[in-house]
């Protein structure tokens, strides 16, 4: 009997040792060890593509103020000289277009347009007005961000936007963004900066305090919505 009793006791005491060993439960929240948090995916987030289909990530970055601001990669394309992709298509200065929304394309951003772009213009001639095409010059031609190719005969003009009214001068030709509406004022994707037709060419008839007027064009145009011709070519 006093065997039996011992033996009980033993088989007690370890299944009670056992008990006190197990691990004690990971903390909640974690990731399956301590130090590392999960982190939460937006399962709505949007998707960007650029024209040719390929998704681009639409990043962010911190402002001054504490808020959001668009990254540079939303306008402005990554710097690199234009080329052909291995599928044959004609990238102009900066690389794939981002064609999702973004920034307002206003003088402070350039117009969401690049360092490389020209305007052609198939004629210029007081009291007309003409649409201006952005294009850039890839192996001795001229081509639009459509992949198209432009006429040798048009002619080509780069420029700025207009910081002073001083750059601006009666007989001068400009290139102008139109206001199509009051609530449309500025364009608010890239692709469409570099495609729109809202663009247009004319010649300067008297200029103003804040805005200039258009031999033909009826309305005075404010100065953040042209572009002073700064280099003719053709």
């Amino acid at each position: 009997m006093r065997w039996a009793l011992v033996v009980v006791c033993l088989v007690a005491a370890c299944k009670k040792k056992e008990v006190q060993e197990e691990p004690a439960p990971a903390p909640t929240g974690s990731a399956g060890s301590v130090g590392h948090s999960k982190t939460k995916v937006d399962d709505e987030q949007p998707v960007h593509t650029d024209e040719n289909g390929r998704v681009i990530e639409a990043k962010t970055a911190e402002a001054d103020d504490g808020g959001v601001e668009a990254d540079a990669s939303l306008y402005g394309g990554n710097g690199q000289a234009a080329y052909r992709d291995k599928d044959g298509h004609l990238h102009g200065p900066g690389g794939p277009i981002f064609m999702g929304k973004g920034v307002e394309c206003t003088d402070k951003v350039d117009h969401c347009l690049r360092p490389g772009v020209y305007f052609s213009v198939p004629n210029l001639e007081p009291g007309k007005l003409y649409r201006a095409t952005p294009v850039f010059e890839f192996e001795g031609k001229w081509w639009n961000f459509r992949e198209e190719e432009i006429s040798d005969s048009f002619a080509l003009f780069k420029t700025k936007t207009v910081e002073r009214g001083s750059e601006l001068h009666p007989g001068s030709p400009v290139i102008w963004l139109l206001d199509a509406n009051s609530s449309d004022k500025w364009l608010d994707n890239e692709f469409d900066a570099l495609t729109s037709s809202r663009w247009d060419a004319g010649i300067i008839e008297s200029v103003g305090p804040t805005s200039f007027k258009v031999k033909g064009y009826g309305y005075g145009i404010d100065f953040d919505m042209a572009r002073v011709v700064t280099e003719r070519r053709k």
